[in-house]
């Protein structure tokens, strides 16, 4: 029996096509889920160091009302462009009693809270702390 050498080698050519293609198929595929992997990664690191920022925000304004003698002085508002964020601070008495059931005077809560500029709503990021001015 005799075989022509031109349709043996074309046959092989064939099969080298084929698996050039399902070789830059499965490369096509890794580099995607490789390049989606990356993405998301920059975005959950984006999305951390903004969070930093804005608590870094929230615990500035609380050190610098803390700071102020008088309680008038302590509620503050401060806006970050730079983040789209306005960071306030609220000032609210507390009424608690002490052992002998009388009212302790001048207890407060000092509270930062942080908004999104751009969303015009309030972010979940709030500090508080208390202070006493007797």
């Amino acid at each position: 029996m005799i075989v022509d050498p031109r349709v043996h080698r074309t046959a092989r050519r064939g099969y080298v096509l084929l698996e050039m293609i399902i070789a830059l198929t499965v490369f096509a595929i890794v580099v995607t889920g490789l390049a989606t992997v990356l993405h998301s990664s920059l975005d959950a690191a984006n999305l951390l160091r903004r969070q930093a920022a804005i608590r870094h925000g929230l615990e500035s304004i609380l050190v610098e009302a803390k700071t102020k003698p008088k309680r008038e002085e302590m509620r503050m508002t401060y806006k970050d462009d730079a983040l789209g964020v306005e960071f306030r601070s609220e000032l609210e008495e507390l009424k608690w009693v002490n052992r002998r059931r009388r009212p302790v005077k001048g207890l407060y809560i000092l509270r930062a809270i942080a908004t999104d500029l751009r969303l015009a709503k309030p972010l979940h990021d709030k500090a508080e702390v208390y202070v006493y001015l007797p």
